[in-house]
């Protein structure tokens, strides 16, 4: 056995910007509980940059690598021999698990040696009985398939509670440590995910619907409670990862945020409401979630959307099968009744969405410890379904891509089994000049095909964002418009509107420039011309009134109503997810909906309404023109209401055809 001694110091000043900027070259990985439920998230985080060891995970057991010379002496240490012995591949069922925890033994259980890294989706082949109640046709994947990879560093930086970061140097008997330096030319182990994946969408727009629409199918004829499928979005992009990695950490702080450099060109992050597992002490908990709202903008509309969500049967019922199955799960590994529901649909607000949490805790029995835990729950049925073994071969046949990490774990375990493990969720992974968005939801027999879809892009804009990819990939694609809809330049009519410079200043700031012979034509203004049959066009205010009149509405004028207030809810035939938004009237012309007739309305679609009902968002699918009744340029107006103004730009600038 190998005796340890850490030296803990206040980190230096940019220690750890320059620690994260080391994984855009280099193996190492990220973890940390960022933001969560005030006393029931544990926040904190741990960084290993230049790690001595990479342990990489098999079926069949384990592979240990040394990164540095240091890490290659500290292999070849007498002290690790039993590690190296229990380590190898071609070993039963488990083996792997067995060889970590020879690891930390090797290191007399230190609670600084901490092995911190990712276990991918099919993890779940770890458990020694992984196989024996799977269906003859459940896949089971190639047995040389690296499952993932944990990392061992001698110096490591950690974030408490109050963000203050320490930077931990270890000390081991006889092994000259140092992260500095080069490291030794090594053969790479097998890549996690070695298939090349096309720059390309797993579905078109609504195919996502129609699988889930198959699916709820199969959940009627199998014995499943519940399914989680996924979708990828895939696109052509320079990204340096650890900018967007901070940009996404700044903008969307989450329960399991991470960013892994996995070696061989293969880099990602994320950031998930998901924090799967917590140990300490024999104490285990567990966070599961479930349902997801847009969060409208400010106090009012986080409040709205955490109406909507917790009058949600489908959402509550889905959370309760989480949580029940997930005791299931680990009941086996508790003493007998301690295993307890502590707390039921807590609020949590994320940058983008809502959701609610619940919160179950255990005390773990006599010889169970966290890599128990961390086999029982690999492949959460949060991320596959209830019962796991029906759905996992159903996900196979139905899911566009095979899932690489997504649905997998970042692990954190220390050697006095301390553990913090969180789910796999909303992560970019890169890949050459390739990057990849997954992101899905959980399926009940009366979920909403068409929902499930806006609610699997609405997961995927914060990172998209993050990416600084929202334009250039589409944010449509993340929110539901062809990725082909983007719109770079405008024909801006708007001589007499007295908020034209302040319209030029929203359109710029969106990513569009103003030319003449533009496609798509922007008007707004009491004088804008609005002719009969006008098409790819976005028209505002009155000048969407009077294209109105020029199609056959019937428009009356009414005393000037400027600087109004509106406040919206989009409808469900909108390319955009369902949420509320406030934008502003400036109007000396009303439509009278009552008295227009019926043919010339059913030509149009209604996409968002005022408290009132009344439309003010509508939109002619083979003309592509779009009418907005208000003002989503004023001051106002909040930031999803100019991002519908995007999307409707988006929407003009394409041939035109059904909307779906």
């Amino acid at each position: 056995m190998m005796h340890i001694s850490a030296r803990r110091t206040p980190a230096a000043p940019g220690a750890v910007a320059q620690a994260m900027a080391l994984l855009d070259a280099g193996e190492g990985a990220y973890f940390g509980c960022d933001a969560g439920i005030a006393g029931m998230h544990p926040l904190q985080a741990c960084l290993v940059a230049r790690p001595l060891l990479a342990l990489h995970v098999f079926a069949d057991g384990l592979e240990a690598q040394g990164l540095t010379p240091a890490g290659s002496a500290l292999l070849a240490h007498a002290a690790l021999a039993p590690f190296m012995t229990a380590s190898g591949r071609g070993k039963p069922g488990g083996a792997a698990i067995d060889a970590l925890r020879a690891f930390h033994a090797c290191l007399g259980h230190s609670p600084d040696a901490v092995l911190l890294g990712a276990l991918g989706f099919e993890a779940h082949r770890l458990a020694v009985d992984a196989f024996e109640d799977s269906p003859a046709d459940a896949p089971v994947g190639a047995p040389g398939t690296r499952l993932g990879m944990l990392y061992f560093g001698d110096c490591y930086l950690q974030r408490d509670a109050a963000g203050q970061w320490t930077q931990v140097t270890l000390t081991l008997d006889a092994v000259p440590l140092s992260s500095v330096g080069p490291a030794p030319a090594v053969a790479t182990a097998p890549a996690a995910f070695e298939k090349d994946v096309a720059a390309q969408d797993d579905f078109p727009i609504g195919g996502y619907a129609q699988v889930v629409a198959r699916a709820l199918v199969r959940l009627r004829e199998l014995p499943l409670v519940s399914l989680t499928l996924s979708q990828s979005f895939r696109r052509n992009g320079s990204v340096t990862a650890s900018s967007a990695f901070a940009r996404l950490q700044s903008v969307n702080p989450a329960p399991a945020s991470f960013f892994v450099n996995a070696g061989q060109g293969e880099r990602f992050f994320g950031a998930s409401p998901d924090l799967q597992l917590a140990v300490r002490e024999a104490q285990l908990q567990s966070f599961p979630v479930c349902g997801t709202v847009a969060r409208g903008c400010g106090p009012v509309g986080e409040a709205q959307a955490f109406r909507e969500l917790v009058n949600e049967e489908v959402d509550a019922a889905s959370l309760a099968v989480c949580s029940d199955a997930l005791r299931n799960d680990l009941a086996p590994l508790c003493v007998p009744g301690s295993l307890r529901l502590l707390a039921r649909r807590r609020q949590m607000s994320l940058s983008t969405v809502v959701h609610t949490v619940d919160q179950l805790q255990g005390e773990l029995r006599p010889g169970a410890d966290a890599w128990d835990a961390i086999v029982a729950t690999a492949a959460p049925v949060m991320v596959t379904g209830t019962p796991r073994r029906v759905a996992l071969p159903l996900i196979e046949e139905l899911e566009g891509s095979p899932r690489g990490w997504y649905g997998g774990m970042m692990v954190q375990v220390a050697g006095d089994g301390t553990a913090l493990v969180g789910t796999i969720l909303r992560a970019a992974v890169l890949r050459g000049n390739v990057v990849e968005v997954r992101c899905g939801g959980d399926l009940m027999a009366d979920s909403d095909p068409p929902r499930e879809e806006r609610e699997s892009r609405l997961k995927a804009l914060s990172l998209w964002r993050a990416l600084g990819m929202e334009e250039a990939a589409g944010a449509g694609v993340a929110m539901g418009v062809h990725a082909g809809a983007n719109a770079v330049a405008v024909n801006l009519k708007a001589g007499s509107d007295p908020f034209a410079q302040a319209l030029t200043d929203v359109l710029k700031g969106l990513g569009y420039i103003l030319q003449d012979d533009a496609q798509v034509t922007v008007m707004a203004g009491p004088n804008a011309l609005a002719a009969q049959g006008v098409s790819h066009t976005v028209a505002l205010g009155d000048a969407a009134a009077r294209l109105l009149a020029a199609s056959g509405y019937t428009v009356l004028g009414i005393a000037p109503q400027h600087g109004r207030v509106m406040h919206c809810i989009t409808s469900p035939e909108a390319p955009w997810p369902a949420a509320a938004f406030t934008s502003a009237r400036y109007a000396t012309l009303a439509v009278d909906f009552d008295a227009t007739p019926l043919d010339v309305q059913s030509s149009w679609q209604v996409w968002a309404r005022d408290e009132q009902a009344r439309p003010v968002v509508l939109a002619h699918s083979q003309r592509r023109v779009v009418c907005l009744l208000m003002r989503p340029d004023s001051l106002m107006s909040d930031e999803f209401a100019r991002g519908v103004l995007r999307h409707c730009l988006q929407f003009a600038s394409v041939q035109g055809g059904p909307l779906r």
